[in-house]
């Protein structure tokens, strides 16, 4: 089993602090496995420092961490599958577009995130080895989403719509009484159906989550809105668009298909991992 950031054959340049921080020299208990790259309990608390510079986080900020490792490593995992590969000369470039961005030269997390935005660049740039990835996994894609949801300013809140939905309530009664979407909860939560690219990442990988695993319900989904308890109304199969046509979309497709395909194994202490959704759910 690999410890290290990039998995098989995707393999950045590294510097040595870097090459011990994500290749596990602690020997600490694994606290997440993604395909074939594990992270160490140590390991995730020091980079977790490195990345917010608070010493003893929260466990909620932990689990913000973790969350990111685990969308990144999916990325790596899934490219790499299909014979992605990358060289100095794409880490540097990528470093240096950070900088461009504002990231300080000095700031402690450019050298991961240097490593985990030259892999985002490859998907973006629509190599041979992504249209592989794309083309064998496509039909993950090939939907129209037709959905209702229950928007909530809090988690907690949306628990709680979850315990009304589980005691025999109607969606559409609780969305005309609790949602802070007028528009959808006027309607009953409806948004109809609508292409993909039409709603925020995470409500869309939610609902092709919850498609791929046959779940009328998903939730609670979190977005810059609030909190969406989501039900997949029907089943609405569409002919994915080409990779050509893609343009603009291949990277947040390329997302969505690394999530959707990853095994991930999580330490209970965080929490479980909800794949359906494509994140940790706090216990």
């Amino acid at each position: 089993m690999r410890t290290d950031l990039l998995s098989k054959s995707v393999k950045g340049f590294l510097t040595v602090f870097f090459m011990c921080l994500l290749l596990s020299c602690g020997g600490s208990q694994v606290d997440i496995e993604v395909g074939e790259t594990q992270i160490e309990r140590d390991t995730l608390i020091k980079w977790n420092e490195e990345r917010t510079g608070i010493a003893n986080p929260s466990m909620s900020l932990l689990i913000e961490t973790a969350n990111e490792w685990i969308q990144n490593q999916a990325l790596a995992d899934f490219l790499s599958e299909y014979g992605a590969v990358f060289d100095e000369v794409d880490v540097v470039k990528a470093r240096d577009q950070l900088l461009a961005a504002g990231i300080a030269d000095s700031d402690p997390r450019l050298d991961i995130y240097s490593e985990w935005q030259a892999i985002r660049n490859f998907a973006a740039e629509g190599s041979s080895e992504v249209k592989a990835a794309y083309e064998a996994n496509k039909e993950l894609l090939g939907h129209e989403l037709c959905t209702s949801h229950i928007l909530t300013n809090t988690r907690q809140e949306a628990l709680e719509i979850i315990k009304l939905l589980g005691s025999g309530q109607k969606f559409e009664e609780l969305a005309l009484t609790f949602s802070i979407d007028p528009g959808s909860g006027a309607n009953g939560g409806s948004l109809g159906c609508v292409p993909l690219g039409a709603f925020v990442p995470s409500f869309e990988r939610a609902v092709l989550g919850a498609i791929k695993a046959s779940k009328e319900l998903v939730g609670p989904v979190g977005s810059q809105f609030g909190y969406h308890m989501i039900r997949v109304d029907k089943i609405s199969a569409v002919e994915p668009i080409p990779f050509e046509q893609q343009g603009e979309r291949l990277f947040m497709s390329i997302m969505h298909l690394s999530s959707l395909t990853r095994e991930v194994d999580l330490d209970s202490r965080y929490g479980t991992w909800n794949p359906v959704v494509g994140q940790i759910e706090p216990t």
